[in-house]
Order: C-alpha cells, then structure tokens, then sequence
C-alpha cells in the first residue's frame, strides 16, 4: 500500500450565466485533449510503456491546438497516464484498445513546485478561488468562484491558504461539474483541492497518543464495518459494527454515500480509541493505483474481474480508515487477507467465539497483526 500524499478536498460551488459556460467549455476542451490521446495511445500502444515525462512531452504536442495552455494539458496527460498504468497493473489482461473514457467533465493543474501555488486554479482568500477558464473558441479569461466551506475542514482550509499566500505550500486542483442546466445557464460543480497529508495531520488530529496498547482489526464491507479490539493475550476487549445498508441502493448520491461512510469511519475509530488500540488493522487490499480517482474503464465485463468496482469501493474505505487513523493516534498495520475469510480456520473461529462471519474477519485481522508485531 502506498504512503498517503494527498486528502482531497471536495467543496462545492454554483454560477450561472457567462460564468457557467466558460466552466463547462473549459471542461469539454480538456475531455477532448484527453480523447486524442487516449486514440493516439491506442494507434500506438507503446507509448503507455513510456515514462511519466516523455508522455506529458509528446501529449504537449498533440492537445496544445485543443486547450492552449499548458498546465491544463499536464493536468489531463497526467491523469491519463495514471490511469494507463493502474490498468496494466490489474491481475487480468487489459486490452489498451479497448479502454473507454467515463462521461466525466472536469479539468485540472497540477502545483507548480517552483511557484510555489497553483498559477490556474488557486485561492485568492478563503472562500474566493481564482480560476483560469476558456470559452468555446478558446479565448481566455480569469473568473472568480465561491465554494462552500464545509464546518468540520474550515481550520484546514484557513491553513492551507494562509500558507499558499505566504508562498509555503502548493496545490493540485481541479473542477469537477456534477450538473448544468438548459442552455448552461447555471452550472453545479466541485472544487477538489489536494492538501498535503502532513498538513492535514497537523491540523486535523484529535488525539496525540493512544491509551493503551490493544490491537484493532477492521473488516471493510460495502454495507458496514465491523470492528474487535484485542488485548496483547489475544482475547477480545470490544466489538463494534457500523452499519451503512442504505448506500447499496441504487441512485444514492456520492456526496450522501462518502459523508455516511466518513461518519462510520470516525465511529470505529473513537471505539478503538476508547477501548486502548494503539494499532489498527487492515486488510491490504490488491494493487488499485489511481483507479479511484481516475476515468478509464473496460468495456468487457464478461471476465472474471467483473465485480473489481466492489474491490474499488472497498480500497477506497480501507485507504480512507488509514489516512484517518493517525488523527487519533492510531497506528496502522497492514495484514495479508487471505484465511480472513472462507477458510477453516475462520469457520472454527466462528464456531469457537459465536460470532458473525463479518465480526469473524475482524477478529482474524487483528491476530495476524497481533502475530506480526510478535507480540506475546
């Protein structure tokens, strides 16, 4: 699993009229570089084999006449080969001409380590955002937005731009547009700011230490997460299942589904907290990369990999767990999942303690950690 880098910031905003247009047609022009690219790498496959900077040189020269600017055009090569990468990294075969784009609209710049700041996308203060926008025969303009400032990352959003002012710190943004009206006449969309983990530790944390030295094991379903507290003999201290059956409905909205799950994070991890886990276990999900952040897909879904969407979903909690677990002065140890599940020794577990399978896993978890960090 790799180390946390980023947490992502999605904050809301509204415009109407000129405002909305230069958004969305900012948005189009950056899908159709994505498009060429994407058809270029398919014509010749061994570009996805080329290294990080020499696909963001020649992606230059193909999308420059698309969208003449280019940290935008980064922005998509960028994201683009990402997701090149994270699909050769999937156990199945995949086929390079046979990958789509999801019906995404959205454009991004990367921070500019030299600037210090974001030159296209970048707070001007604490609610206002300056933002780089084209229209649809790509004349330019700077427009000013006004996302929404959820309560619970105020502090972390006053920091992150009091230190981007002062030069100290930079930023990946994007917009994102979740809805449009009739005629563009007003547009829905994000604003989704990176902030550097460490910033978001020093911000965020809500505890400094653990109070004890217990082990916690987390099984991640995608209708709950059931957690066991152990103590360094092995037996159980505490069991705790928090529930979410709602978000498997279909047409729930992602905003509801990841303010729900985020709400069950925080609960399993105040009960670990409370019940003295200085260690939190986690299975260590297979090789996801960008996957859930980014926009290619397959069209075939007659492979053994069909449910790899259900493996998506449940990395991104496992990973959201893990980034989370340290504000509360929680360790995190990642543990091999086989024989968590399906095995025998999970049915004799079952059997032993009477416990449900999913409260089962958890408790197996937190063994093979407890195991791992050899305790007695």
């Amino acid at each position: 699993m790799s180390v946390v880098e980023y947490v992502t910031l999605r904050l809301p905003f509204h415009v109407t009229g000129e405002e909305a247009r230069f958004i969305y047609w900012t948005a189009w022009l950056s899908k159709l570089c994505a498009h060429r690219l994407l058809e270029h790498v398919k014509r010749t496959p061994l570009l996805a084999d080329l290294s990080q900077y020499d696909f963001i040189k020649i992606s230059r020269k193909l999308c420059y006449d698309i969208i003449p600017n280019r940290r935008y055009v980064d922005g998509v090569s960028t994201l683009i080969y990402a997701s090149l990468q994270s699909a050769k990294a999937l156990k199945v075969d995949v086929d390079v001409a046979r990958l789509e784009l999801k019906q995404w609209l959205l454009f991004q710049s990367e921070a500019e380590p030299w600037a210090k700041g974001n030159l296209n996308i970048h707070f001007t203060d604490y609610d206002r955002v300056s933002v780089l926008v084209f229209s649809r025969d790509k004349s330019s303009k700077k427009m000013t937005i006004e996302p929404v400032i959820p309560k619970g990352y105020a502090k972390l959003v006053k920091a992150l731009v009091d230190k981007a002012l002062r030069k100290e710190i930079g930023y990946p943004a994007r917009i994102y547009i979740t809805d449009y009206g009739e005629g563009l006449e007003h547009l829905h969309g994000e604003l989704q700011v990176m902030v550097k983990y460490d910033l978001y530790l020093e911000v965020m944390r809500r505890r400094d230490k653990p109070l004890g030295n217990n082990i916690a094991g987390v099984d991640v379903n995608i209708d709950r997460l059931n957690l066991v507290v152990i103590n360094r003999d092995g037996d159980t201290v505490w069991k705790y299942t928090a529930r979410f059956p709602q978000l498997t409905a279909r047409g729930c909205p992602r905003k509801r589904t990841w303010s729900v799950i985020g709400e069950a994070i925080h609960s399993i991890l105040r009960n670990a907290y409370s019940h003295g886990a200085s260690v939190i276990a986690l299975e260590n999900p297979e090789v996801i990369g960008y996957l859930r952040y980014y926009w290619i897909k397959s069209n075939d879904r007659k492979h053994e990999n069909y449910n790899y969407k259900v493996s998506i979903f449940r990395s991104s909690i496992i990973e959201r767990i893990a980034w989370k677990a340290p504000l509360y002065g929680i360790r995190v140890k990642y543990v091999d999942p086989r024989g968590t599940t399906n095995s025998r020794l999970h049915y004799e577990a079952m059997r032993k303690y009477g416990l449900d399978k999913h409260t089962t896993s958890a408790y197996l978890i937190a063994l093979k950690a407890r195991k791992s960090l050899q305790r007695p």
